[in-house]
């Protein structure tokens, strides 16, 4: 059993930039009647409690959420994403950040279809009740790389699926990509997006190498960046490599992009949208 729990680091600049991305994916999909399909392969806890023993102790959220919660923001996505936050909290005071699972919740419709996977006993206990409002939601004890290959293709036919596991053991780095492409083979239609960490060493270099090799294949992938300045040791920034990206999608993101980028690190920071062109 993996020991990672992300309430140490829920809301810091990261899920800022994952999140928005997203939003952007999932409000997409809602713009056509027929229902969609989501899974979120490593779910977490749902929502995290920015006032909790888990986040007093990093403090990571300031740095990110923290700085934009009362920003009024320009760009479509970061607007959409900062809404949807606004909405857990109730109008209120910042109190609490919602996982990934919870906003796909708030932003999808009856109609969809919403499979959460988590492994982690004591997370998944807490995601049930962070889940408990939205009972359509599937909640499944399983490892996400076993769901996102045993409920792939879904019926709903169109979908996306969300891959973020915790990249503590080096492997992911590779193991991602390799899922991905084949989920593909079985959904070639399907939206795939995968976050990757930043860190000085350089791992996702091989995450990145796995998805060129789907992208000299022929399919579109879009990679989003947001890099910290001067970024010393930890986190060096953040990624998401978007298989089969929707038409609109980079250019929202860049635009979100260079948004938070100003508003987090005062513009020194480096951010981008590109399509990877294959290896």
């Amino acid at each position: 059993m993996l020991s990672y729990q992300h309430g140490y680091h829920a809301g810091n600049f990261a899920d800022v930039h994952k999140h928005t991305a997203l939003c952007l994916l999932l409000r997409d999909l809602a713009r056509q009647s027929s229902p969609f399909f989501f899974i979120d392969t490593h779910a977490g806890r749902g929502r995290y409690d920015l006032s909790g023993p888990q986040a007093r102790k990093t403090g990571e959220w300031k740095d990110g959420i923290g700085r934009i919660w009362a920003m009024k923001v320009a760009s479509e996505g970061l607007a959409l994403y900062l809404s949807t936050v606004r909405a857990v909290n109730g109008g209120g005071a910042l109190r609490t950040y919602p996982g990934s699972p919870l906003i796909a919740a708030r932003l999808a419709r009856p109609v969809d279809e919403i499979v959460a996977a988590e492994l982690h006993p004591a997370e998944l206990t807490a995601l049930k009740r962070a889940l408990a409002a939205f009972a359509d939601v599937r909640i499944e004890r399983r490892d996400g790389f076993d769901a996102l290959a045993a409920l792939t293709p879904p019926a709903a036919g169109r979908g996306l699926a969300l891959i973020d596991p915790s990249y503590e053991l080096k492997d992911d780095y590779a193991r991602v990509p390799a899922s991905v492409g084949r989920a593909l083979a079985r959904w070639p239609d399907g939206i795939f997006a995968a976050w990757y960490p930043i860190l000085p060493e350089g791992r996702h270099q091989d995450l990145l190498a796995g998805f060129g090799r789907l992208a000299g294949a022929g399919i579109p992938v879009a990679v989003a960046e947001l890099h910290r300045p001067a970024p010393g040791r930890g986190l060096a920034g953040t990624g998401l490599a978007v298989v089969n990206p929707p038409p609109g999608f980079e250019a929202a993101q860049e635009a979100a992009s260079a948004e938070m980028a100003d508003f987090l690190f005062k513009g020194a920071g480096r951010h981008g949208v590109r399509q990877l062109t294959g290896s």
